[in-house]
């Protein structure tokens, strides 16, 4: 089956709606739906994701939870009209009985979209990546690479860093690289 027709969908679905309204995420998770039912085959549709509608994968699969979570609390359709998307995001991640408290006591309507992603981030913590090599390694090197920028910057500018923040930074250094050399320490003997 060509899915073509669906990757047309999609455009006009686009042109229609403003691509940050709650419309045009639940148009855009019908006509995917859709296509899914009518690929059969879930790597046939992740092509056709990937190279028909260039969409990111986990946005298509937020596009649905976001449907799913709309079509599962209709009886509240008259709140969830006037959060911004980011908040239906937000709330879409939720058990559906935190969601449902939110919406119904009026803190989602009632916070800014900055201080309701904080609230909804206490309530559903972060999952913490796995310390793997390759995560503390890249994590290690960001972190370096941010702090290179930051001392090049106030090198380059007319600002004068404050002495206290001068020691505080050495202070820091000193410390990491004593934590360093014990992890080379026992690097080197578990060898």
């Amino acid at each position: 089956m060509n899915l073509r027709r669906f990757t047309r969908r999609l455009e006009e679905c686009r042109k229609r709606w403003h691509l940050n309204t709650t419309r045009y995420v639940v148009g855009v998770a019908r006509i995917v739906r859709a296509a899914r039912r009518a690929a059969k085959d879930e790597r046939r549709w992740c092509e056709w994701i990937r190279n028909e509608i260039h969409m990111n994968r986990s946005t298509v699969y937020r596009y649905l939870r976001v449907a799913e979570f709309l079509r599962a609390n209709g009886d509240l359709n008259h709140h969830l009209v006037s959060l911004s998307i980011s908040k239906v995001y937000a709330l879409s991640r939720l058990k559906p009985e935190q969601a449902r408290e939110l919406i119904k006591s009026g803190k989602a309507a009632m916070l800014s979209d900055v201080a309701f992603l904080s609230l909804v981030r206490r309530l559903k913590p972060r999952i913490a990546t796995h310390s793997t090599r390759p995560n503390l390694s890249k994590s290690t090197e960001a972190s370096l690479e941010r702090l290179d920028r930051s001392l090049k910057k106030w090198q380059h500018s007319a600002l004068i860093m404050p002495v206290a923040l001068q020691m505080k930074l050495l202070s820091r250094l000193h410390s990491m690289s004593r934590t360093l050399e014990r992890i080379r320490r026992t690097s080197a003997a578990a060898m």
